[in-house]
């Protein structure tokens, strides 16, 4: 079914979706992404909108995605999925005239997802790097044009230019016999970045910026 943008405006200002930060924010400073609330019941029916400075976006669950300025045809592109699933979890970002998003897929047994880049005028894609996790938490943005993200038992640091791991934390647990199910934003501390578990009194890891290491995790 296709999206009509002048619906998505509409549904935007009826419902108060999330509205992107301010775009004088300078790009150097820290910046955190947006969250995206999920529309309508899990599953394929499912979709997310938000808005930018003068564009608005519908993603539906399947990828397919539409955006448009409500003047003249709008735009349509489709988001990597890797395979077959449907998204349940989603987070962007303007950056540098460009569109980070952060997603989160399932297929009913398994979680995955994906960080891409977006060219806002054209709406095409950068570059896409796949995150191997699930529940997939807010990510920050730090002045060296570099991103801190999670993801259950994953944590990472990802060039924006190259669209590659700096590191990955991909299974902490070999080095910390605990479970990690999700994470908050991340807290930049000097040369640690902490990551704060999601759940009411969980757990906080300190990992070395530089590295990537775990070196404490504390309650």
């Amino acid at each position: 079914m296709k999206l009509a943008v002048s619906m998505c405006l509409c549904v935007l200002v009826c419902v108060g979706i999330v509205r992107a930060q301010e775009a004088s924010a300078a790009d150097s400073e820290e910046r955190a992404f947006t969250t995206v609330e999920r529309i309508g019941d899990p599953g394929y029916r499912s979709f997310f909108m938000f808005s930018t400075n003068g564009r608005g976006y519908t993603i539906r669950a399947d990828g397919y995605a539409e955006s448009g300025t409500g003047k003249g045809r709008s735009t349509n592109f489709t988001l990597p999925m890797g395979r077959s699933g449907h998204l349940v979890r989603f987070y962007f970002l303007e950056y540098e005239n460009d569109l980070l998003l952060i997603y989160e897929l399932s297929d009913q047994r398994l979680g995955w997802g994906y960080l891409v880049r977006l060219n806002e005028k054209t709406l095409k894609t950068k570059w896409a790097i796949p995150i191997n996790g699930y529940n997939i938490g807010p990510a920050l943005v730090e002045a060296a044009n570099e991103v801190y993200l999670s993801a259950a038992n994953f944590l990472a640091r990802l060039d924006l230019t190259t669209g590659k791991y700096v590191w990955q934390q991909a299974d902490p647990q070999k080095q910390y016999p605990l479970s990690f199910n999700g994470f908050r934003l991340p807290v930049l501390d000097g040369p640690r970045v902490l990551f704060a578990e999601e759940r009411p009194q969980g757990k906080t890891v300190e990992v070395e910026r530089s590295s990537g290491k775990i070196v404490a995790i504390r309650n």
